[in-house]
């Protein structure tokens, strides 16, 4: 489905393309009008037609500016060069210019915005709520409920979190020079570590509980099961946002053992999730069934709505991403050059909301969108309303393409940034696409112009401020050409 999302995005022709088209249109009449004045003044003057056809004709080539072409290219050449060293890599020589006369930059949370770097913050379970120590990917760490320690080992609904939150997980845990570092998605890896802390690791599950089938996440589905055997029976262990794994909840477990999950629960888990997302912490819910189906085998296509049903739900996991140092810097910068900084993320609103305040995104007036909301705007709604909003949640790739039609839909210069394959379409269809060169997917370095190599949003607004010096230099050079044209026009 994304590949023909990206066979419908057309990113269109540059500002400088058009300016310059437009510019030669104008020279073209400006001089086939002007010689056609010297050509009849001449005429009246006697001068003979021959040497009269020769000298217009001498005029329209002098008037026009025959070294505009290499200055371009020379211009834009030595400002590819200038962006590397400001951690942009320019695969399109265009893109240089169009990055400087960007007006809105649409782009992604996780890693641009934030570090990229998950760290579980605080679990919640039916009957208690903890906080988790350690920093970084570091498996050193203790879980704390009130001012008391405790130990997973001796807490079964602390510990059956722990170890539903490592089964579903395709990440691993490994070590360089004794440093931990993630290997795979970096909210897998966090999951992972609060396991680890809790002496759960990802080779012990995988020997105890060998994987029979996966039903991978996507931005759609809001969530991932892995199906694995466990004591001769297949369990499917799930993970994803709350609002769709609660929705497929029947039951919960509790210091009492599985019970029917009732309304009170539901009301006070939703509570529970919008305070952890309010704290700015990306929030998941993990659940596990026991199937009865004994035909699962590793291969075999299982269908998700006959598994993810009558699921029992485990608790949630609050994760820290924290925003990077210099980006409410950046974000600022946006705003004094007047570009609108617009801020695209899956995750819940309210933790939308306040990274979007922490870094300046969301200011007075501004709006959140939510992705169901979206669908509900046909494309006229959706251009008269895009304006006043500066945070989406919970989209999809298609959301995100219809965003970035809807600015172009305005005659906006709009930049996309992003780094999963999903975001591929909209940085196709954006008038500048810039891809994260560390997390990036190769499918979206092949849809961007320009790769950030340090997937940092400060080096997106380093490399506008260059592309604006590049495209004043080209505007003084064209005015400059021109200049001397005219010049001689006039005399003559």
């Amino acid at each position: 489905r994304i590949a023909k999302l990206l066979e419908t995005a057309e990113s269109g022709e540059t500002p400088l393309q058009r300016k310059l088209d437009k510019a030669g249109h104008f020279l073209l009449w400006a001089c086939l009008g002007i010689v056609t004045l010297i050509f009849s003044l001449g005429w009246l003057r006697g001068i003979a037609p021959f040497e009269l056809f020769l000298s217009t004709v001498s005029l329209a080539v002098a008037a026009i500016p025959e070294g505009l072409p290499a200055v371009v290219t020379i211009a834009l050449a030595l400002g590819v060069q200038r962006m590397v060293l400001r951690n942009a890599l320019v695969r399109h020589m265009a893109a240089v210019e169009t990055l400087g006369c960007a007006e809105v930059i649409c782009t992604d949370k996780t890693g641009t915005l934030t570090m990229g770097e998950m760290t579980a913050r605080k679990l919640i379970t039916a009957d208690s709520r903890y906080r988790i120590t350690g920093e970084g990917y570091a498996t050193e760490g203790v879980f704390i409920t009130g001012n008391t320690e405790r130990v997973p080992s001796e807490d079964p609904q602390l510990f059956a979190l722990l170890r539903a939150a490592a089964a579903c997980n395709d990440a691993e845990l490994a070590f360089v020079n004794d440093r931990p570092i993630v290997v795979g998605d970096t909210t897998e890896g966090a999951l992972l570590v609060a396991a680890a802390k809790a002496n759960i690791t990802r080779q012990a599950i995988e020997t105890e509980m060998p994987r029979l089938a996966t039903l991978p996440f996507d931005s759609e589905r809001k969530r991932m099961t892995i199906i694995r055997k466990q004591e001769e029976q297949p369990w499917a262990f799930v993970k994803g946002a709350l609002e769709v794994i609660l929705s497929r909840c029947t039951l919960i477990r509790t210091e009492q053992g599985v019970k029917p999950l009732s309304e009170a629960d539901r009301t006070r888990l939703l509570d529970a999730n919008k305070l952890l997302a309010e704290e700015a912490l990306r929030v998941l819910a993990i659940a596990e069934r026991p199937l009865t189906n004994p035909g699962f085998e590793k291969g075999t296509a299982v269908s998700d709505n006959e598994i993810e049903k009558e699921l029992i739900f485990l608790g949630l996991i609050g994760l820290q991403d924290p925003p990077r140092a210099e980006a409410k810097e950046a974000v600022a910068k946006c705003k004094r050059a007047g570009i609108k900084a617009v801020m695209i993320t899956g995750d819940h609103p309210d933790t939308a909301r306040a990274i979007g305040y922490e870094l300046g995104i969301l200011g007075k007036g501004d709006e959140i969108l939510v992705g169901n909301e979206l669908d509900r705007l046909d494309e006229e709604a959706l251009r008269a309303r895009i304006a006043r909003v500066s945070v989406y949640a919970r989209v999809t790739a298609e959301h995100k393409l219809r965003i970035v039609r809807a600015w172009k839909g305005r005659a906006k210069v709009v930049a996309m940034t992003g780094d999963g394959v999903n975001d591929a379409p909209a940085i196709k269809e954006a008038s500048i696409g810039i891809a994260m060169g560390l997390t990036g997917t190769e499918v979206t370095k092949e849809a961007a112009d320009i790769i950030i190599t340090d997937d940092n949003f400060a080096s997106i607004v380093a490399a506008v401020e260059e592309g604006r010096g590049i495209y004043d230099n080209i505007a003084k050079t064209l005015a400059y050409l021109l200049g001397s044209s005219a010049g001689e026009l006039i005399v003559m």
